[in-house]
């Protein structure tokens, strides 16, 4: 797609509503601002791969379509933070952000977001490295409607994000695999505030260990689904204080955790009257296990 096909588009779809733009190589910001004046009823927005795609072309987006209620930028490395602060004037009923691989927005664009868009709800973020505790702070601080954060290897993000949100956002859905500088402080914090949590993935987090997960079974009951992977402190200790109240638990991925053992394993399956699925290595579950747990749970194990 080129500049005259989203001029074409710009002209004569008005109505349009649901947009995405998927590898357009010869797309620039001139034919993205042809589509935002022309179609000021846009509410789905996903610019995927398109590499030509900078500042001004998203800066049209914010200034024209205020009804803008989704917007994902995916693998966009020349779009900044000045464009996602027009987006947060703008486009004030904004509900969901996806952002993955955008190395040049960092916490001036989500503090941006945060302030301008109260209303959001959903925030994915991954690998964007220049986002960090500051624009995370600020989405707690205004954003009290938000349900669902992911923020997947973003290095920068810490314990003091994550307490931000605890205090302010209703959180059902949390994602920090990869953030190597939350711990224990950040986990408890979301255990305390967060009541709802059903969904919650700490994968690859080294520094989370017991008392993280005690907090957890005391603070989250209705947690459905857990991914524990490659989290080296954790051990059977925590594993049972978790499990004790999430009773309503239905997975719980726990590979590369070398401090739960068989024992642990069965715990989770012996306790949770609801699993479904187990990950873990096969080596971890005993023979007694496996018959237990053959009449309760859809997928035991499988080796990685």
């Amino acid at each position: 797609m080129d500049f005259g096909s989203l001029y074409a588009i710009g002209k004569g779809c008005r109505r349009l509503k649901n947009l995405t733009l998927s590898d357009c190589y010869f797309l620039s910001d001139k034919g993205l601002e042809a589509v935002a004046a022309g179609c000021s009823e846009l509410t789905h927005l996903e610019v995927n791969g398109c590499h030509n795609i900078g500042t001004s072309g998203l800066e049209f987006v914010g200034r024209s379509c205020i009804r803008l209620s989704e917007l994902a930028l995916l693998y966009c490395q020349k779009i900044g933070n000045y464009a996602l602060s027009e987006i947060g004037k703008g486009c004030k009923h904004l509900q969901a952000l996806h952002l993955v691989d955008c190395s040049n927005i960092g916490d001036d664009a989500i503090y941006s977001i945060a302030v301008g868009c109260r209303n959001l709800k959903k925030l994915h973020i991954r690998r964007c490295y220049e986002v960090g505790n500051m624009g995370i702070i600020a989405v707690g601080e205004n954003c009290k409607f938000l349900t669902e954060l992911s923020l997947r290897f973003c290095d920068r993000v810490g314990d003091e994000a994550l307490i931000a949100i605890g205090r302010g956002c209703p959180l059902k859905h949390l994602n920090v695999s990869g953030c190597h500088q939350i711990g224990d402080l950040g986990i408890i914090a979301i255990a305390r505030g967060c009541p709802q949590l059903t969904y919650l993935d700490v994968s690859v987090l080294q520094n989370l260990g017991d008392i993280a997960m005690a907090e957890l079974g005391e603070g989250c009951p209705l947690l459905k689904d857990i991914v524990l992977s490659h989290c080296r402190q954790v051990t059977d200790v925590g594993l049972a204080h978790l499990v004790k109240k999430c009773t309503l638990l239905e997975s719980c991925h726990m590979v590369y955790c070398p401090g739960i053992t068989m024992a642990g394993v069965a715990t989770v399956i012996s306790t949770c009257v609801s699993i479904k699925k187990v990950h873990v290595e096969k080596w971890k579950v005993s023979q007694r296990t496996k018959r237990r747990a053959g009449s309760i749970i859809s997928y035991l194990c499988v080796d990685l």
